[in-house]
């Protein structure tokens, strides 16, 4: 009587359809495990901290958001002049506009930045 020995599993002992079947198997439930994870690469990348932006990032998006802005208000504009003309409509919407997405910070920089131009013009007229 031959006698099997467990430590001695060779290749040959497992029919190459079964492994052809696991590999479809653990293939087909990393798919689908993918699938439904979500994709937050972008919302990774959006909200980086802004105490690690560099000073030309900074430039750049303060740039950007204030082509944004100036963009979403055109497009009030346009929609509001086929509206009825409503001042607490419009002014929630402007509203939103400023403080839309991650607008706050470079909002923020944009009025004092302003405020040192009106300062300086004010100085200089006395």
């Amino acid at each position: 009587m031959e006698v099997i020995n467990p430590s001695k599993s060779t290749n040959n002992d497992i029919p190459p359809y079964v492994e052809k079947y696991i590999e479809n198997k653990i293939e087909n439930k990393i798919n689908n495990l993918l699938e439904t994870l979500p994709d937050n690469k972008i919302d990774r990348k959006e909200s980086k901290n802004p105490y690690n932006l560099t000073i030309n990032e900074l430039y750049k998006n303060t740039l950007q958001t204030v082509i944004d802005i100036i963009n979403d208000i055109i497009e009030l504009n346009n929609k509001v002049s086929q509206e009825p003309n409503d001042i607490n409509y419009y002014i929630t919407k402007v509203i939103y506009i400023l403080t839309d997405n991650d607008r706050k910070l470079y909002v923020g920089i944009i009025l004092i930045i302003l405020s040192f131009v009106i300062y300086f013009i004010d100085g200089a007229s006395v």
